[in-house]
């Protein structure tokens, strides 16, 4: 049991639109900041520096192959925390079969 608390990285532009979003900022309004892969891997990185027990990646799936790069660049650079994958529940067989062996924890939240 851990007490550091998942490090949570929201993305930008949830593809599900769900009118009862509880982020709705980030969501539907794309609130948030670009940044690059360098910069995302820094993130993650900095995450489990502070303690934190996971990196949990929030509405991801529009940015998969940038996030992958990114993960690859920060477990090079000492990254071992395992990777939720925090999403709509909508990934196709091709998203899936990328994301096997690198996700350790799935979290689909099938609304529709």
């Amino acid at each position: 049991m851990g007490r550091a608390g998942s490090g949570t990285i929201f993305f930008t532009g949830c593809n599900l639109k769900c009118v009862f979003c509880q982020n709705w900022e980030i969501s539907h309004l794309r609130e948030g900041r670009t940044v690059s892969v360098e910069e995302l891997a820094a993130v993650m990185l900095a995450l489990e520096k502070a303690g934190c027990h996971n990196i949990n990646l929030v509405t991801p799936t529009p940015y998969l192959p940038q996030i992958l790069t990114a993960l690859e660049n920060a477990a090079q650079q000492g990254l071992n925390l395992p990777i939720v994958y925090n999403c709509g529940g909508y990934e196709s067989p091709i998203a899936l079969e990328l994301l096997n062996g690198v996700v350790d924890i799935y979290m689909p939240d099938l609304k529709f």
